[in-house]
């Protein structure tokens, strides 16, 4: 059986490494791991070396057995703590594992002769299911309670990038686990947005409990993707729930201030937005005198028309400065 012995040297290549000549990388492996590279633009493997400063000089994925020895060389002989040596042949291990053929896995019998710390062997299967575009086996890997956040922000803008559509929630799962910073804003306006595809309601409140600007940022990315990434029945379902929002006094300011003199009013049906909420909020006399809506028609009903219908309503009210709406 090809596994290391109880005791193993780490310096020594053949008692890590346990396999037989045939059984390196070869040009399948070499290839996917690769192509999985260009799609995530950067493998967990290269952030964990970058952290670490091992200089790996561009040897991962190893075409060769030498090119497989050097790397070997070049984490052992690294200046890093034992552990660390050990998490990045853990990593290399496990991508052999499942050439070898053998009762036990490779990477498995490697951890038990040196020890490692089972959170670590836990958040390494995460990074390297991660680095196969194994979304849900990393998810479960890396949501561990054991497990101190790492790469938190970069775990949850892969899954927001990458996770199919059967895997969506994932990122959602990941975030309300681990509540990773969100330093990037990148990273927080894509995951804001992803959450605001899901349920606008839960995407408002989360903008609101941010701050200052971010918040008014927030609120008017919530506009945006409301309006633009859905077409049809959808769009006009998150449309209402737009509307119906429970907006404060200032943020009701920023609502219109971006659909009606910010970057919001190119947006398709920005001023018909501004027009269904104040009618939704019962602000009607401003409906009424609104001149930026025109008579564009929807089922044979145009603004026009609704303007008309309600300054009927409202009477000699709707010319009143003191007129008060509910």
């Amino acid at each position: 059986m090809l596994t290391p012995p109880a005791m193993i040297d780490i310096t020594e290549f053949n008692q890590v490494f346990t396999i037989p000549p045939d059984h390196g990388y070869g040009e399948r492996l070499y290839n996917e791991i690769s192509r999985n590279r260009r799609i995530l633009e950067k493998l967990f493997f290269d952030r964990l070396v970058e952290v670490l400063k091992v200089n790996t000089a561009n040897l991962y994925p190893p075409r060769t057995m030498q090119d497989l020895r050097d790397l070997h060389y070049r984490i052992v002989d690294s200046e890093i703590a034992l552990h660390n040596k050990h998490c990045l042949l853990f990593y290399l291990l496990k991508d052999l594992s499942p050439s070898t053929h053998t009762e036990t896995e490779l990477a498995a019998a490697f951890a038990h002769a040196v020890h490692l710390p089972a959170k670590l062997w836990t958040f390494l299967e995460g990074l390297w299911a991660l680095d196969r575009l194994q979304f849900q086996t990393a998810t479960d890997y890396l949501t561990h309670p054991s497990l101190i956040p790492t790469f938190p922000d970069d775990i949850l803008d892969t899954l927001l990038k990458h996770a199919k559509e059967e895997d969506a929630r994932l990122a959602l799962a990941y975030y309300h686990t681990v509540s990773p910073p969100l330093k990037s804003v990148e990273v927080r306006d894509r995951f804001f947005k992803y959450l605001a595809d899901i349920n606008v309601t839960e995407a408002f409140y989360w903008a609101r409990a941010r701050s200052g600007e971010e918040h008014r940022h927030l609120l008017e990315l919530l506009i945006q993707q409301t309006l633009h990434s859905f077409a049809g029945e959808k769009r006009a379902a998150r449309g209402v729930e737009l509307v119906d929002l429970p907006l404060s006094e200032e943020e009701e300011e920023w609502f219109e201030a971006y659909l009606i003199e910010g970057r919001g009013r190119l947006l398709h049906g920005a001023r018909d937005t501004v027009m269904m909420r104040r009618i939704a909020t019962g602000r009607l006399k401003e409906a009424v005198r609104d001149g930026g809506v025109k008579g564009r028609k929807y089922d044979d009903v145009s603004w026009e028309v609704v303007k008309d219908g309600i300054g009927r309503g409202l009477g000699p009210r709707k010319d009143e400065d003191s007129f008060m709406e509910v």
